[in-house]
């Protein structure tokens, strides 16, 4: 049996109710809850070696020690070989790497993050305008 045109009407609009709903929903936070403040010096940023110095945190804004962070800096164009760089933990949740830029232009650096219990964690930042010697 054909269900009737108000039937099916009611039930259309329950559906698109429910579709649009469940695009509506808070995006997720991240379960890790990993936070990272950077800076880079000397700015700005110029071809060759630049410290890059970043805090890591967790969702209770506490320091985030004892992780192994690898620095992997990319032209934003491809064809460029990367660079990388192993970070030192200098204080709790503090640490910095020595990051070679090999040319000018827009960078895109990502922190591999392996945290003290395992888990890893990516983050990325841009560099823009690399300024050429």
């Amino acid at each position: 049996m054909a269900a009737s045109p108000c039937l099916r009407g009611v039930l259309m609009s329950v559906a698109l109710l429910f579709f649009v709903a469940s695009g509506c929903r808070p995006a997720a936070h991240d379960e890790d809850g990993i936070s990272i403040e950077q800076t880079i010096a000397p700015q700005p940023a110029r071809v060759g070696t630049e410290t890059i110095s970043f805090r890591l945190t967790d969702a209770s804004h506490q320091p985030v020690s004892g992780a192994h962070v690898q620095v992997e800096g990319d032209m934003s164009h491809p064809g460029m070989a990367p660079v990388f760089a192993d970070a030192t933990e200098v204080s709790p949740g503090s640490y910095t790497a020595q990051l070679p830029f090999t040319m000018g232009g827009d960078w895109v650096v990502l922190f591999h993050i392996t945290l003290s219990n395992g888990r890893k964690v990516e983050r990325q930042i841009g560099v823009k305008g690399v300024e050429s010697n």
